[in-house]
């Protein structure tokens, strides 16, 4: 756009109360680039106003500004406009984020969960900016924006090295940036080892390390593909509602229905849930469901899935889970299952042993959890809110009188998921952690990844007991 001009303030921009159209709010920080600013634009509307100190030459800034709004990344901040004064000050407005990456380590470290795709996202976004010439240049917890929905940018691409004057060589620039980047990824949380392990080298300057962003974001998705753990596909805008405060508690209403009359009413919008589950499992954009625990079940009548086992000893299953009835059993949409199983060769295993209830239960929706029952109790597949790190833990009986079995599960997040039956948009991955209670103390310990999906619930399973590995996978769906 067209070079526009500002009136010069005598006493600096904290005595302004605008900039060219900008109405400044509140003034954010100050720090090597200058100061930021919330303000608001001609229609009112929230911006973040980066300010420059002033410049002899204001021109290798604004020709940072304008490359940057050339590189359109969703983990690159947008410039709305630009603007400079009649000092060599400029001022860049871009979208106001929620707070900063910054602002949100205050509150405390975060889980692995959170780092896996908010690492995939500044990654690919430093490899966006390198591919265009342009080095981030500042990378801090601080220069990266949280959108509301927990999406998170880079602010002020390219812009301090145009403000200082960097001599630097843009090799050694975009390598600096791959290093910091990685540093500032360790330190906000405990992570596993295998993901350690792709930034120690890297952060640390260990020769022959990775320097190239885009072949570090492709190392630290292989690491949490290794992991069974939701990896954002380059390109995209990638969520991660852990960046986000916490949801408040919900209300109480005020006044309670009465139980015959919750009843009836309950299953009336089972018998409407039921007619539509079929077409409905997608919102009108094609997004699957994600606020309804009913949408992450086989719900349809006469439904047929077909999954295979395969596992230690040669062990290779195919069991056929039918969906014999849906109905509504005292106030609960519940899916009434049978199946059946058969070895697929004659090495090994055993068709009387198969986990995850694949042996014949029943699966309802009660209140926000979703009930699975299986031997010796029952246990919750997935409970609301579906925010990744929310976590709970069932107890039931064991085989033996003196056993107990408690299994912890915690939201890993949303992710797409290809399996043989197709691929699936939305799915949830939970971590389970199950262990055996003794009288003595806890025994046994199986340790897995379980992969829900709109419409057809359980499709993917990876579980280690033993240090034997069980795989489930979703063959087709009937």
């Amino acid at each position: 756009m067209a070079q526009r001009k500002t009136p010069p303030a005598a006493t600096g921009t904290a005595a302004l109360d605008r900039v060219g159209p900008y109405a400044l709010d509140a003034l954010v920080r100050r720090d090597r680039m200058g100061e930021v600013w919330s303000a608001r634009d001609a229609a009112g509307a929230p911006v973040r106003l980066r300010i420059t100190p002033a410049l002899d030459d204001p021109g290798p800034v604004l020709a940072a500004v304008d490359a940057s709004r050339a590189t359109r990344h969703p983990a690159v901040s947008r410039v709305l406009d630009r603007l400079v004064d009649e000092r060599g000050r400029v001022a860049v407005a871009s979208p106001r984020g929620r707070h900063t990456l910054a602002d949100r380590r205050k509150r405390g470290r975060l889980d692995a969960a959170t780092v896996g795709p908010l690492a995939c996202a500044l990654l690919d976004g430093l490899a966006a900016l390198h591919a265009a010439g342009l080095s981030q240049g500042s990378v801090s917890p601080a220069a990266v924006a949280v959108d509301e929905d927990g999406a998170a940018r880079w602010e002020d691409p390219a812009l301090l090295p145009a403000v200082t004057a960097s001599r630097m060589k843009l090799a050694l620039r975009t390598a600096v940036d791959v290093t910091e980047c990685a540093a500032m990824l360790r330190e906000l949380g405990r992570l596993p080892p295998e993901l350690e392990a792709v930034l120690d080298p890297v952060a640390s300057g260990v020769p022959g390390a990775i320097e190239d962003a885009a072949a570090l974001a492709q190392a630290w998705r292989e690491a949490l593909d290794a992991l069974r753990m939701p990896v954002p596909p380059p390109g995209v805008r990638a969520r991660v509602p852990g960046l986000l405060p916490p949801a408040p508690p919900p209300r109480r209403p005020r006044r309670q229905v009465p139980v015959p009359v919750r009843r009836v009413a309950g299953g009336l919008l089972v018998a409407l849930a039921l007619a539509i589950v079929p077409v409905a499992a997608l919102t009108p954009g094609g997004r699957a469901l994600a606020d309804r625990v009913d949408a992450y079940a086989p719900l349809r009548q006469n439904e047929q899935l077909v999954y295979r086992l395969t596992g230690p000893g040669g062990l290779d299953v195919t069991v056929v889970l039918h969906v014999s009835e849906a109905k509504v059993i005292a106030g609960d949409l519940t899916a009434v299952l049978e199946s059946q199983s058969s070895l697929n060769n004659g090495s090994g295993g055993s068709s009387s042993t198969l986990p995850l209830g694949l042996s014949g239960t029943t699966i309802r929706v009660h209140g926000d959890s979703l009930v699975r029952t299986v031997a010796g109790g029952s246990v919750r597949d997935l409970v609301l809110p579906f925010q990744p790190g929310h976590a709970w833990r069932d107890r039931r009986a064991g085989s033996q009188v003196e056993q107990s079995i408690v299994e912890d599960r915690a939201l890993l997040g949303p992710v797409s998921l290809q399996v043989p039956a197709g691929r699936f948009d939305r799915c949830l991955a939970v971590a389970l952690r199950s262990t055996t209670v003794l009288i003595g103390g806890p025994g046994a310990t199986g340790t897995g990844t379980l992969w829900f999906c709109p419409g057809v619930g359980l499709a993917r399973a990876h579980l280690v007991a033993g240090d034997q590995p069980l795989d489930v996978l979703l063959m087709s769906v009937h």
